[in-house]
């Protein structure tokens, strides 16, 4: 499953331009990566914050990357809004998207979620265990490099599984 998440994030890698931006790791399993890119980020007369995150999906044939805009509320109790939702397939070309209305509003952030994660880090309350500078790609690229290391490094049993 590794080996397939590693080349799915490459193939996202060759694929993509080239762009100013800065992706943070904000978690990953095996069919999973996510991250939010932060030069974007905007905080709000209110202190809301509104900041994009992204997944990389294994398994998910027709649409396995997604981009979110979520503005999030850091004052008070802790909630989530999405503004907009963009489906790529695997050539990271827009599939479909989903723009919010006035209706949708915000939502309870739950413990243990994505929203959490989302709340956690556009927040400030947890602090980037990884930042890459570069495009989306680059970043997703980066991660397939990385596990690709720890397959190599499993498969092989040069210790890694020790560390």
């Amino acid at each position: 499953m590794l080996k397939t998440f590693a080349s799915a994030a490459a193939l996202i890698f060759l694929g993509t331009p080239a762009l100013a931006e800065t992706w943070h790791v904000m978690g990953a399993t095996p069919a999973e990566l996510l991250m939010m890119e932060t030069d974007s980020r905007i905080i709000h007369p209110n202190g809301n914050v509104s900041v994009w995150t992204s997944s990389v999906k294994i398994g998910e044939q027709d649409e396995p990357v997604v981009k979110a805009l979520w503005q999030v509320s850091c004052g008070g109790e802790p909630t989530i809004r999405p503004e907009m939702v963009v489906w790529f397939d695997g050539d990271l070309r827009s599939k479909e998207s989903w723009v919010a209305t006035k209706k949708d509003g915000y939502q309870p952030v739950v413990p243990g979620s994505r929203g959490e994660l989302t709340y956690q880090f556009a927040c400030g309350k947890k602090a980037w265990p990884i930042a890459v500078q570069g495009s989306f790609g680059h970043v997703a690229g980066a991660y397939a490099n990385a596990l690709s290391k720890l397959v190599t490094a499993a498969s092989t049993g040069t210790g890694a599984e020790a560390r």
